[in-house]
């Protein structure tokens, strides 16, 4: 476990500054938005769309693919990590909102519904069947055969 946490802060040292207080403010806004589905439901006042958008921007940003290489983003296991945690607790968020029988049509449980999408799919984007040489080396090792980034 302890290595598993030296592994998580040498990745989070590998990223730049500006990409750090990013990820610190967007799971800040995640916190804030999943409060708010269970504290005052479907209200919506301007402050809480700025922070739903403030949220949605830098997740966005995190998971898109930027066409231009990106400096800030100098680790793929950073955007993975990131993406798996916020797949879990967007979907937490989802079911704990269902069975407390918040509503649904909110636009809060849907910012928090569209980031689960984003996730899950840039999740799914990132794993992808290894070629046949790489099958067959990871056969030899007892390895499964499909390759993660």
């Amino acid at each position: 476990m302890f290595k598993k946490v030296k592994k998580l802060k040498k990745i989070w040292e590998t990223q730049c500054l500006a990409m750090r207080f990013l990820t610190v403010i967007g799971f800040i806004a995640f916190i804030h938005t999943c409060i708010t589905i269970f504290i005052n439901g479907g209200f919506s006042s301007s402050s809480n769309e700025t922070i739903r958008s403030v949220m949605s921007s830098i997740f966005g940003y995190i998971f898109g693919d930027q066409i231009i290489p990106n400096n800030n983003l100098r680790n793929k296991k950073f955007q993975v990590l990131i993406a798996g945690f916020m797949s879990l607790l967007s979907l937490v968020v989802i079911m704990l909102s269902y069975w407390t029988s918040i509503d649904q049509t909110s636009s809060t449980i849907g910012e928090i519904r569209n980031i689960l999408f984003s996730t899950v799919g840039f999740l799914i984007s990132r794993v992808r069947l290894g070629t046949a040489s790489d099958e067959n080396a990871n056969n030899k090792n007892g390895k499964d055969k499909f390759k993660c980034d």
